[in-house]
Protein backbone atom coordinates (compact mmCIF):
# COMPACT_ATOMS: atom_id res chain seq x y z
CA UNK A 1 0.00 0.00 0.00
CA UNK A 2 2.92 2.04 0.83
CA UNK A 3 4.79 2.06 -2.20
CA UNK A 4 1.50 2.19 -4.61
CA UNK A 5 1.09 6.05 -2.69
CA UNK A 6 4.47 6.69 -3.36
CA UNK A 7 4.13 5.40 -6.83
CA UNK A 8 1.24 7.48 -7.75
CA UNK A 9 2.88 10.56 -5.75
CA UNK A 10 5.48 10.22 -8.12
CA UNK A 11 3.30 9.69 -11.32
CA UNK A 12 1.39 13.12 -10.03
CA UNK A 13 4.90 15.02 -9.37
CA UNK A 14 6.18 14.07 -12.57
CA UNK A 15 2.83 15.15 -14.68
CA UNK A 16 3.15 18.50 -12.84
CA UNK A 17 6.45 19.13 -13.43
CA UNK A 18 5.84 18.14 -17.65
CA UNK A 19 3.12 20.76 -17.33
CA UNK A 20 5.25 23.43 -15.86
CA UNK A 21 7.78 22.96 -18.67
CA UNK A 22 5.18 22.90 -21.29
CA UNK A 23 3.75 25.98 -19.77
CA UNK A 24 7.24 27.71 -19.36
CA UNK A 25 7.88 27.14 -22.86
CA UNK A 26 4.81 28.44 -24.48
CA UNK A 27 5.48 31.34 -22.09
CA UNK A 28 8.79 31.90 -23.19
CA UNK A 29 7.86 31.24 -26.99
CA UNK A 30 4.81 33.97 -26.71
CA UNK A 31 6.27 36.17 -23.73
CA UNK A 32 10.15 36.73 -24.40
CA UNK A 33 10.00 36.35 -27.99
CA UNK A 34 9.85 40.07 -29.63
CA UNK A 35 10.04 38.70 -33.43
CA UNK A 36 7.00 36.22 -33.02
CA UNK A 37 4.58 38.91 -31.09
CA UNK A 38 5.23 41.54 -33.65
CA UNK A 39 4.48 39.00 -35.92
CA UNK A 40 1.05 38.30 -34.25
CA UNK A 41 0.73 41.93 -33.96
CA UNK A 42 0.97 42.32 -38.15
CA UNK A 43 -1.25 39.32 -38.31
CA UNK A 44 -3.83 40.72 -36.53
CA UNK A 45 -3.56 44.38 -37.93
CA UNK A 46 -3.45 43.02 -41.64
CA UNK A 47 -7.06 41.36 -40.72
CA UNK A 48 -8.22 44.42 -39.60
CA UNK A 49 -7.39 46.32 -42.50
CA UNK A 50 -9.01 43.34 -44.99
CA UNK A 51 -12.41 43.07 -43.05
CA UNK A 52 -12.51 46.92 -42.13
CA UNK A 53 -15.93 46.89 -42.96
CA UNK A 54 -17.24 44.34 -40.98
CA UNK A 55 -14.92 45.52 -37.74
CA UNK A 56 -16.52 49.16 -38.11
CA UNK A 57 -19.85 47.51 -37.70
CA UNK A 58 -19.05 45.46 -35.18
CA UNK A 59 -18.18 48.72 -33.17
CA UNK A 60 -20.95 50.30 -33.90
CA UNK A 61 -23.12 47.19 -32.94
CA UNK A 62 -21.57 47.41 -29.66
CA UNK A 63 -21.49 50.96 -28.92
CA UNK A 64 -25.05 50.73 -29.35
CA UNK A 65 -26.01 47.58 -27.08
CA UNK A 66 -23.43 49.24 -24.94
CA UNK A 67 -24.01 53.06 -25.05
CA UNK A 68 -26.79 53.14 -22.19
CA UNK A 69 -23.82 51.19 -19.94
CA UNK A 70 -21.17 53.62 -20.57
CA UNK A 71 -23.54 56.95 -20.18
CA UNK A 72 -24.80 55.37 -16.61
CA UNK A 73 -20.29 54.91 -16.02
CA UNK A 74 -19.36 58.44 -17.39
CA UNK A 75 -22.60 59.90 -15.55
CA UNK A 76 -21.50 57.50 -12.13
CA UNK A 77 -17.56 59.28 -12.38
CA UNK A 78 -19.23 62.95 -12.24
CA UNK A 79 -21.03 61.98 -9.60
CA UNK A 80 -18.53 60.41 -7.61
CA UNK A 81 -17.01 63.27 -7.85
CA UNK A 82 -19.57 65.80 -6.03
CA UNK A 83 -20.24 62.37 -3.30
CA UNK A 84 -15.96 62.73 -2.71
CA UNK A 85 -16.71 66.18 -2.00
CA UNK A 86 -19.67 65.99 0.20
CA UNK A 87 -18.52 63.26 2.15
CA UNK A 88 -15.78 65.65 3.21
CA UNK A 89 -18.38 68.29 4.45
CA UNK A 90 -21.35 65.75 5.77
CA UNK A 91 -20.32 64.01 9.05
CA UNK A 92 -16.39 63.44 8.13
CA UNK A 93 -15.55 62.59 12.09
CA UNK A 94 -18.54 60.68 12.81
CA UNK A 95 -17.88 57.54 15.59
CA UNK A 96 -21.21 56.10 15.07
CA UNK A 97 -20.98 53.32 12.89
CA UNK A 98 -24.70 53.02 11.29
CA UNK A 99 -24.29 57.14 10.60
CA UNK A 100 -20.56 55.88 8.81
CA UNK A 101 -22.07 53.33 6.75
CA UNK A 102 -24.95 55.06 5.74
CA UNK A 103 -22.99 58.22 4.94
CA UNK A 104 -22.22 57.27 1.35
CA UNK A 105 -25.58 56.52 0.24
CA UNK A 106 -27.28 59.89 1.97
CA UNK A 107 -24.29 61.55 -0.12
CA UNK A 108 -25.50 59.82 -3.52
CA UNK A 109 -28.87 60.90 -3.21
CA UNK A 110 -27.93 64.39 -1.73
CA UNK A 111 -25.74 64.42 -5.50
CA UNK A 112 -28.74 62.81 -7.22
CA UNK A 113 -30.76 65.65 -5.79
CA UNK A 114 -28.13 68.46 -6.12
CA UNK A 115 -27.87 67.23 -9.83
CA UNK A 116 -31.40 67.56 -10.62
CA UNK A 117 -32.03 70.83 -9.15
CA UNK A 118 -29.91 72.25 -11.61
CA UNK A 119 -31.09 70.27 -14.68
CA UNK A 120 -34.65 71.15 -13.43
CA UNK A 121 -33.27 75.13 -12.94
CA UNK A 122 -32.28 74.93 -16.71
CA UNK A 123 -34.94 73.42 -18.42
CA UNK A 124 -37.76 75.92 -16.03
CA UNK A 125 -35.38 78.90 -16.90
CA UNK A 126 -34.39 78.54 -20.43
CA UNK A 127 -37.23 76.66 -22.39
CA UNK A 128 -40.17 79.16 -21.88
CA UNK A 129 -37.79 82.16 -22.88
CA UNK A 130 -36.32 80.16 -26.34
CA UNK A 131 -40.24 79.89 -27.28
CA UNK A 132 -40.93 82.87 -26.49
CA UNK A 133 -38.14 84.42 -28.33
CA UNK A 134 -38.53 82.40 -31.64
CA UNK A 135 -42.31 83.08 -31.67
CA UNK A 136 -41.59 87.03 -31.17
CA UNK A 137 -38.48 87.10 -33.68
CA UNK A 138 -41.53 85.39 -36.36
CA UNK A 139 -43.48 88.26 -35.31
CA UNK A 140 -41.80 91.10 -35.52
CA UNK A 141 -39.28 89.84 -38.52
CA UNK A 142 -41.60 91.76 -41.21
CA UNK A 143 -40.76 95.36 -39.09
CA UNK A 144 -37.57 94.42 -38.67
CA UNK A 145 -37.07 93.81 -42.43
CA UNK A 146 -38.81 96.85 -43.22
CA UNK A 147 -36.41 98.73 -41.19
CA UNK A 148 -33.50 97.39 -42.66
CA UNK A 149 -35.17 98.04 -46.23
CA UNK A 150 -35.48 101.92 -45.05
CA UNK A 151 -31.74 102.47 -44.09
CA UNK A 152 -30.69 100.54 -46.74
CA UNK A 153 -32.15 102.85 -49.25
CA UNK A 154 -31.42 106.19 -47.58
CA UNK A 155 -27.72 105.02 -46.79
CA UNK A 156 -27.24 103.82 -50.76
CA UNK A 157 -29.76 106.48 -52.49
CA UNK A 158 -26.90 107.80 -54.84
CA UNK A 159 -26.91 103.58 -56.04
CA UNK A 160 -29.35 102.92 -58.04
CA UNK A 161 -28.52 99.41 -58.65
CA UNK A 162 -29.20 98.71 -55.33
CA UNK A 163 -32.23 101.23 -54.81
CA UNK A 164 -33.59 98.89 -57.50
CA UNK A 165 -32.94 95.76 -56.14
CA UNK A 166 -33.99 96.72 -52.41
CA UNK A 167 -37.20 98.11 -53.64
CA UNK A 168 -38.14 95.22 -55.64
CA UNK A 169 -37.38 92.70 -52.71
CA UNK A 170 -40.01 90.73 -51.44
CA UNK A 171 -40.18 88.06 -49.36
CA UNK A 172 -42.63 85.40 -48.68
CA UNK A 173 -42.85 86.07 -44.90
CA UNK A 174 -45.51 83.14 -43.72
CA UNK A 175 -43.59 80.75 -45.74
CA UNK A 176 -40.36 81.90 -43.55
CA UNK A 177 -42.23 81.93 -40.71
CA UNK A 178 -43.30 78.32 -41.44
CA UNK A 179 -39.78 77.37 -42.09
CA UNK A 180 -38.36 78.80 -39.06
CA UNK A 181 -40.76 76.99 -36.79
CA UNK A 182 -40.33 73.72 -38.63
CA UNK A 183 -36.24 74.40 -38.50
CA UNK A 184 -36.46 74.55 -34.47
CA UNK A 185 -39.21 71.27 -34.25
CA UNK A 186 -37.11 69.23 -36.79
CA UNK A 187 -33.98 70.62 -34.50
CA UNK A 188 -34.85 69.80 -31.30
CA UNK A 189 -36.17 65.92 -32.62
CA UNK A 190 -32.78 65.25 -34.44
CA UNK A 191 -33.26 65.95 -38.09
CA UNK A 192 -37.39 65.08 -38.40
CA UNK A 193 -37.90 62.73 -35.41
CA UNK A 194 -41.05 65.01 -34.53
CA UNK A 195 -42.41 64.60 -37.51
CA UNK A 196 -45.26 61.94 -36.49
CA UNK A 197 -46.88 61.11 -33.30
CA UNK A 198 -45.63 57.11 -34.04
CA UNK A 199 -41.97 58.35 -34.05
CA UNK A 200 -42.58 60.95 -30.83
CA UNK A 201 -43.77 58.56 -28.53
CA UNK A 202 -41.00 55.88 -30.16
CA UNK A 203 -38.13 57.97 -29.64
CA UNK A 204 -39.12 59.66 -26.62
CA UNK A 205 -39.98 55.74 -25.01
CA UNK A 206 -36.38 54.62 -26.59
CA UNK A 207 -34.43 57.91 -24.78
CA UNK A 208 -36.39 57.36 -21.52
CA UNK A 209 -35.42 53.66 -21.31
CA UNK A 210 -31.84 54.11 -21.77
CA UNK A 211 -31.72 57.16 -19.84
CA UNK A 212 -33.33 54.81 -16.65
CA UNK A 213 -31.04 52.17 -17.74
CA UNK A 214 -28.11 54.25 -16.97
CA UNK A 215 -29.15 55.61 -14.16
CA UNK A 216 -29.72 52.57 -12.72
CA UNK A 217 -26.08 51.37 -13.56
CA UNK A 218 -24.76 54.51 -12.25
CA UNK A 219 -25.99 53.89 -9.29
CA UNK A 220 -25.40 50.57 -8.97
CA UNK A 221 -21.27 51.66 -9.45
CA UNK A 222 -21.42 54.49 -7.27
CA UNK A 223 -22.95 52.12 -4.36
CA UNK A 224 -20.70 48.97 -5.12
CA UNK A 225 -17.38 51.71 -5.58
CA UNK A 226 -15.27 50.20 -2.67
CA UNK A 227 -15.90 46.08 -3.97
CA UNK A 228 -15.60 46.93 -7.19
CA UNK A 229 -12.06 48.92 -6.72
CA UNK A 230 -10.78 45.52 -4.85
CA UNK A 231 -12.19 43.30 -7.12
CA UNK A 232 -10.41 45.22 -9.98
CA UNK A 233 -6.76 45.70 -7.87
CA UNK A 234 -7.43 41.58 -7.41
CA UNK A 235 -7.36 41.03 -11.25
CA UNK A 236 -4.51 43.51 -11.57
CA UNK A 237 -2.32 41.37 -9.26
CA UNK A 238 -3.08 37.98 -11.03
CA UNK A 239 -2.66 39.13 -14.36
CA UNK A 240 0.02 41.39 -14.56
CA UNK A 241 3.55 41.59 -12.90
CA UNK A 242 4.50 44.25 -10.20
CA UNK A 243 6.55 46.37 -12.88
CA UNK A 244 3.30 46.57 -15.25
CA UNK A 245 1.02 46.91 -12.07
CA UNK A 246 2.76 49.84 -11.47
CA UNK A 247 2.71 51.27 -14.80
CA UNK A 248 -0.72 50.57 -15.10
CA UNK A 249 -2.01 51.98 -11.66
CA UNK A 250 0.03 55.20 -12.51
CA UNK A 251 -1.52 55.82 -16.17
CA UNK A 252 -4.91 55.15 -14.74
CA UNK A 253 -4.16 57.82 -12.03
CA UNK A 254 -3.07 60.11 -14.40
CA UNK A 255 -6.09 59.82 -16.28
CA UNK A 256 -8.63 60.58 -13.41
CA UNK A 257 -6.63 63.57 -11.76
CA UNK A 258 -6.62 65.04 -15.54
CA UNK A 259 -10.35 64.00 -16.06
CA UNK A 260 -11.30 64.77 -12.39
CA UNK A 261 -9.52 68.17 -12.99
CA UNK A 262 -11.11 69.34 -16.11
CA UNK A 263 -14.54 68.69 -14.91
CA UNK A 264 -14.27 70.45 -11.72
CA UNK A 265 -12.41 73.59 -13.15
CA UNK A 266 -14.62 73.43 -16.22
CA UNK A 267 -18.04 73.62 -13.72
CA UNK A 268 -16.06 76.06 -11.81
CA UNK A 269 -15.39 78.35 -14.89
CA UNK A 270 -18.78 77.90 -16.18
CA UNK A 271 -20.58 79.21 -13.20
CA UNK A 272 -18.57 82.23 -12.55
CA UNK A 273 -18.97 83.38 -16.14
CA UNK A 274 -22.47 82.94 -15.78
CA UNK A 275 -22.97 84.30 -12.93
CA UNK A 276 -20.99 87.59 -14.28
CA UNK A 277 -23.17 87.20 -16.88
CA UNK A 278 -26.12 87.40 -14.75
CA UNK A 279 -25.16 90.45 -12.71
CA UNK A 280 -23.62 92.69 -15.63
CA UNK A 281 -26.72 92.07 -17.98
CA UNK A 282 -28.80 93.63 -13.83
CA UNK A 283 -26.42 96.43 -13.58
CA UNK A 284 -26.75 97.68 -17.35
CA UNK A 285 -30.34 97.41 -16.88
CA UNK A 286 -30.26 94.56 -20.43
CA UNK A 287 -33.10 92.03 -20.82
CA UNK A 288 -33.61 88.54 -19.66
CA UNK A 289 -30.59 88.72 -17.75
CA UNK A 290 -31.30 85.36 -16.08
CA UNK A 291 -31.91 83.05 -19.24
CA UNK A 292 -28.76 84.41 -20.93
CA UNK A 293 -27.14 83.98 -17.59
CA UNK A 294 -27.71 80.24 -17.30
CA UNK A 295 -27.08 79.39 -21.47
CA UNK A 296 -24.18 81.46 -21.09
CA UNK A 297 -22.78 79.59 -18.13
CA UNK A 298 -24.07 75.72 -19.54
CA UNK A 299 -22.18 76.40 -23.22
CA UNK A 300 -18.94 77.41 -21.33
CA UNK A 301 -19.00 73.74 -20.25
CA UNK A 302 -17.97 73.08 -23.87
CA UNK A 303 -14.33 73.75 -24.61
CA UNK A 304 -12.81 76.72 -26.40
CA UNK A 305 -15.83 76.86 -28.46
CA UNK A 306 -18.56 76.65 -26.08
CA UNK A 307 -18.02 80.64 -25.24
CA UNK A 308 -19.11 81.92 -28.63
CA UNK A 309 -21.80 79.70 -29.14
CA UNK A 310 -22.86 81.42 -25.59
CA UNK A 311 -22.50 85.05 -26.84
CA UNK A 312 -24.28 84.32 -30.47
CA UNK A 313 -27.23 82.81 -28.72
CA UNK A 314 -27.29 85.50 -25.85
CA UNK A 315 -27.21 88.35 -28.69
CA UNK A 316 -29.91 86.16 -30.29
CA UNK A 317 -31.94 86.24 -27.74
CA UNK A 318 -31.39 89.76 -26.69
CA UNK A 319 -32.09 91.23 -30.30
CA UNK A 320 -35.26 89.46 -30.25
CA UNK A 321 -36.33 91.36 -26.78
CA UNK A 322 -34.67 94.64 -27.53
CA UNK A 323 -32.90 95.27 -30.93
CA UNK A 324 -31.19 98.29 -29.56
CA UNK A 325 -29.37 96.31 -26.89
CA UNK A 326 -28.10 93.88 -28.79
CA UNK A 327 -24.90 95.36 -29.63
CA UNK A 328 -24.07 96.62 -26.45
CA UNK A 329 -24.58 92.92 -24.96
CA UNK A 330 -22.55 91.51 -27.76
CA UNK A 331 -19.55 94.29 -26.70
CA UNK A 332 -20.03 93.29 -23.39
CA UNK A 333 -19.86 89.75 -23.17
CA UNK A 334 -17.11 89.16 -25.85
CA UNK A 335 -15.27 91.64 -23.13
CA UNK A 336 -15.91 89.28 -20.01
CA UNK A 337 -15.16 86.01 -22.07
CA UNK A 338 -11.85 87.94 -22.81
CA UNK A 339 -10.81 88.71 -19.20
CA UNK A 340 -12.29 85.41 -17.79
CA UNK A 341 -10.35 83.21 -20.72
CA UNK A 342 -7.41 84.91 -20.27
CA UNK A 343 -7.51 85.25 -16.29
CA UNK A 344 -9.80 82.73 -14.77
CA UNK A 345 -9.63 79.78 -17.65
CA UNK A 346 -5.97 79.29 -17.61
CA UNK A 347 -5.78 78.84 -13.75
CA UNK A 348 -9.17 76.71 -13.04
CA UNK A 349 -9.08 74.70 -15.94
CA UNK A 350 -4.90 75.18 -17.15
CA UNK A 351 -3.32 74.39 -14.20
CA UNK A 352 -5.47 71.21 -13.17
CA UNK A 353 -5.18 69.74 -16.45
CA UNK A 354 -1.59 70.85 -17.61
CA UNK A 355 -2.15 71.28 -21.25
CA UNK A 356 -0.75 74.30 -23.45
CA UNK A 357 -3.76 76.08 -25.53
CA UNK A 358 -2.17 74.57 -28.47
CA UNK A 359 -2.87 71.16 -27.83
CA UNK A 360 -6.50 72.15 -26.39
CA UNK A 361 -7.69 73.36 -29.87
CA UNK A 362 -6.04 70.57 -31.58
CA UNK A 363 -7.93 68.35 -28.92
CA UNK A 364 -11.65 70.07 -29.27
CA UNK A 365 -11.28 70.09 -32.94
CA UNK A 366 -10.20 66.47 -33.65
CA UNK A 367 -12.62 65.47 -30.95
CA UNK A 368 -15.40 67.07 -31.85
CA UNK A 369 -14.86 65.77 -35.32
CA UNK A 370 -14.90 62.65 -34.61
CA UNK A 371 -18.05 62.47 -31.29
CA UNK A 372 -19.53 65.84 -31.59
CA UNK A 373 -19.99 68.18 -28.04
CA UNK A 374 -19.26 64.66 -26.17
CA UNK A 375 -16.11 63.99 -28.40
CA UNK A 376 -14.90 67.45 -27.90
CA UNK A 377 -15.28 67.45 -23.72
CA UNK A 378 -13.83 64.06 -23.49
CA UNK A 379 -10.84 65.23 -26.07
CA UNK A 380 -9.20 67.29 -23.42
CA UNK A 381 -8.42 65.63 -20.50
CA UNK A 382 -7.43 62.24 -22.91
CA UNK A 383 -4.92 64.68 -24.48
CA UNK A 384 -3.92 66.01 -21.70
CA UNK A 385 -3.53 62.82 -20.19
CA UNK A 386 -1.14 61.07 -23.20
CA UNK A 387 0.39 64.74 -22.38
CA UNK A 388 1.40 64.38 -18.70
CA UNK A 389 2.13 60.62 -19.69
CA UNK A 390 4.43 61.44 -22.85
CA UNK A 391 6.28 64.11 -20.51
CA UNK A 392 7.05 62.05 -18.20
CA UNK A 393 8.65 59.32 -20.60
CA UNK A 394 10.61 62.51 -21.93
CA UNK A 395 12.07 63.50 -18.68
CA UNK A 396 13.15 59.93 -17.77
CA UNK A 397 14.74 59.41 -20.88
CA UNK A 398 16.61 62.35 -20.96
CA UNK A 399 17.59 61.79 -16.89
CA UNK A 400 19.50 58.30 -17.71
CA UNK A 401 20.99 59.37 -21.28
CA UNK A 402 22.44 62.40 -18.34
CA UNK A 403 23.46 59.78 -15.68
CA UNK A 404 24.94 57.25 -19.05
CA UNK A 405 27.13 60.47 -19.87
CA UNK A 406 28.31 61.53 -16.68
CA UNK A 407 29.18 57.57 -15.81
CA UNK A 408 32.93 57.02 -15.36
CA UNK A 409 34.25 54.92 -18.52
CA UNK A 410 36.08 51.49 -17.17
CA UNK A 411 39.67 51.37 -17.42
CA UNK A 412 40.29 49.20 -20.42
CA UNK A 413 37.52 50.79 -22.75
CA UNK A 414 38.33 53.94 -24.91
Amino acid sequence: MFRQERKNQKRKEKSRMEQEQKDSALRKWFGERKPVRLMLLAALLTLCVIHVDKLILTVLFLWKVASPLIVGAAMAYILEIVVKRLEKVIFPKTQKKWLANGRRILCILLAFVLILTVVVFFFITVLPGLGDALTLLTKELPAYFEQLKEWTLKTFADVPSVVEYVTNLKLDWPSIQEKIVNWAVNGLGGGGLLSSTVSVISAVTGQVANFLISLIFAVFLLCAKNTLQKQFFRILRACFRPRKQIVISHVLETMNRSFSGFIVGQVISAMILGFTTWMGMRIFNMPIALMVGVITGVMALIPIIGGYIGAALGTFLVFTANPGMALWFLLFIVTLQTLTGNLLYPKLVGSSVGLPSLWVLAAVSVGGGIGGISGMIAAVPLTATGYALFREWVAKREKENAESASAPVPEGRE
